[in-house]
Parts: C-alpha cells; sequence; structure tokens
C-alpha cells in the first residue's frame, strides 16, 4: 500500500509509444499528448537513446504541470504501449523505472496489459 502525506502526489498515468508519450494527471483530469521530433526509440525498444527521452519527457512533464503552485514529485504508472510482445523484459522494467525517476518519478510503476481507466490507475498505486 502507499502511503501519501500531508500533500498528496500528483498520480501520472504515463503511456508510452515509439518516440511520443501521453501523460494524464489521474486525479485533476488533465492531459497531454505529443511526439517527439528527435527518435529516442528503436525497432526494439521505446527508449533507446536515455538522454533524448528524458529531455523530451522532462519538458512534456512541465507543459502539464505549467500551472501547478508546487512542483512536487509523481507517482508514476507507466504503460508501455507498443513493442511489449512476449512481456517487458527485466532490462526494459529498468529503463522505464531509471527514465522516469531521472524526470522526477519517486514511486515509478510499469503496467502490461490493457489500457486503464483512471480509477484503475489509483487501484494499482494503492496495491
Amino acid at each position: 500500500m502507499v502511503l501519501r502525506g500531508l500533500f498528496k502526489d500528483d498520480l501520472l498515468y504515463v503511456k508510452l509509444w515509439k518516440d511520443e508519450i501521453e501523460i494524464i494527471d489521474v486525479e485533476k483530469g488533465k492531459r497531454i499528448r505529443e511526439k517527439s521530433s528527435i527518435s529516442f526509440s528503436n525497432v526494439r525498444l521505446l527508449i533507446a537513446d536515455f538522454e533524448v527521452a528524458e529531455e523530451f519527457f522532462k519538458k512534456v512533464f512541465l507543459k502539464l504541470k505549467k500551472d501547478y503552485k508546487i512542483k512536487r514529485y509523481n507517482s508514476i504508472l507507466v504503460h508501455p504501449m507498443e513493442l511489449v510482445e512476449g512481456g517487458i523484459s527485466e532490462t526494459e522494467k529498468r529503463i522505464f523505472l531509471e527514465s522516469f525517476e531521472r524526470v522526477g518519478g519517486k514511486l515509478v510503476l510499469i503496467w502490461n496489459g490493457k489500457e486503464l481507466s483512471n480509477t484503475e490507475v489509483l487501484k494499482k498505486f494503492n496495491e
């Protein structure tokens, strides 16, 4: 169970495609989806170039959070939307964890399965 203190974390659902990301703030209902002008994926990996991906992710996170008064760490559920045939390898999980921790994720979870509703994402954080 995830304990959240006096100041709630922003709970974010991040869907990831080749060179594209969608970030949904599941509690505030805000969302943003963008495609990177510089490729960070390749034919085998959604995140093949850490530096390019992380700079792109930071830019998109800042756009989503531009009107937030307090900058907080986030709880992030990462959902790779493609290149998951046969499951997500331990190496890919580590790539996702490290990349999203480096862009501000305090708690990063990885999901492989059907697309989730906001309610289902909240349940994942409370499991």
